[in-house]
């Protein structure tokens, strides 16, 4: 009896190399790698059977207020929540999320956490938009989609009120027309987190494998990282 031919499977996509090669991710392959969530996406999007979207801001995301002003004072943890905030914790693609409307979405930092984090997705005069109380992001492009993965580019970061509260003194962002006006039921920050530090990238182990370096346990001063990302992006 002739045993059936084997069927070709592809290679898990590799999450660092798919923002290497489109650029502009400099500041957001730092932060994946510094805090471990790089590898916990990959590790996501090697699974078939769930998948991942990521929603991956440009670096000038990070330059733009009031995120730049919000990230001074971040926590690792708060930086690990921040990060879990831009990906779905399962598979959806372009065509999918344009058939949106006024959509909640939970995110990898909702199962973290135990709730909330969650984002809301519209499409609206031909754009997917990723809206949360404090900004309106639309998809600017498309850096890979294919099951069970599919990564965004943004011109935005996500800004959770989970994290960050409402705006001081706006409402949520004004709509397009059609689409829908979102108002977070809480108007203040949760207590302050007592996180444990954020590990540094090792150069040790296969990262190959995975796509993001394995971590070790050095301390990172996370404010100090966003701002090198930061200078290095202006500089270069």
């Amino acid at each position: 009896m002739v045993s059936p031919a084997p069927t070709a499977t592809t290679p898990p996509v590799n999450l660092t190399q798919a923002l290497i090669s489109a650029g502009d991710f400099s500041v957001l392959l730092t932060l994946l790698n510094a805090s471990g969530v790089g590898a916990k996406f990959q590790m996501q999007a090697n699974n078939p059977e769930v998948g991942i979207s990521i929603f991956a801001p440009k670096d000038v995301a990070f330059t733009k207020e009031p995120t730049a002003t919000l990230l001074k004072n971040v926590t690792p943890q708060q930086v690990v929540a921040l990060l879990e905030y831009h990906a779905l914790n399962n598979w959806q693609s372009l065509s999918a999320l344009q058939q949106t409307s006024n959509t909640e979405f939970t995110t990898i930092a909702t199962t973290s956490n135990g709730g909330g984090f969650e984002l809301n997705i519209t499409f609206v005069q031909g754009q997917v938009q990723v809206v949360t109380a404090w900004n309106r992001a639309t998809i600017a492009s498309t850096l890979y989609d294919a099951k069970p993965v599919s990564v965004f580019a943004l011109e935005e970061v996500l800004l959770p009120v989970d994290l960050f509260g409402l705006p001081a003194s706006a409402p949520a962002p004004s709509p397009a027309s059609g689409a829908p006006s979102i108002a977070p039921s809480s108007s203040s920050p949760p207590s302050s987190l007592s996180p444990p530090p954020v590990s540094g990238p090792s150069s040790a182990g296969p990262a190959a494998e995975t796509g993001f370096a394995p971590q070790t346990h050095r301390p990172v001063v996370v404010t100090s990282l966003i701002f090198l990302s930061l200078l290095f992006f202006k500089l270069f």
